[in-house]
């Protein structure tokens, strides 16, 4: 008998519940492909990890068409192919000068360098670039 009772009472909750919940592709993000004419500008390194870095510093990315990537790390250039597939990011064949470096724009270096010649995901707002490697994030904003 307190079977026959309950059966109403589920019975409403899951139509309520099935009215209620959205499908998962209601509820994913759209993500924007990122085309690579959308990112031929020269960029200018701006923080790591949110952390801004020394205006003194000067670490660059210029992406050129047919997807050529140059720029400066922070003390030594950089040069190479630009790869963009699913929004992630690489520079393939990536070459450097050899230059001495301080400690701290060494660290630099070594993280954007790290970033670059891995695969990271990108992402585009504005005259915002940010690339996300596995151990790091770079915030850039358009040269000006």
């Amino acid at each position: 008998m307190k079977f026959i009772k309950i059966i109403p009472v589920l019975l409403t909750a899951l139509f309520l519940f099935s009215c209620s919940a959205e499908t998962a592709s209601n509820i994913e993000p759209a993500i924007k492909k990122i085309e690579l004419a959308q990112i031929q500008q020269q960029w200018v390194l701006v923080a790591i990890d949110g952390q801004p870095i020394d205006t003194k510093i000067s670490s660059t990315l210029t992406v050129e068409a047919p997807a050529k990537a140059t720029g400066n790390l922070a003390c030594n250039y950089f040069f190479g192919t630009l790869e963009l597939q699913n929004n992630q990011l690489r520079i393939d064949k990536m070459g450097t000068t050899r230059k001495m470096c301080q400690d701290q724009v060494n660290d630099i270096e070594t993280i954007v360098s790290t970033i670059l010649a891995d695969w990271s995901e990108v992402l585009l707002n504005g005259n915002k670039l940010t690339l996300i490697g596995k151990a790091h994030r770079l915030n850039y904003k358009i040269k000006q």
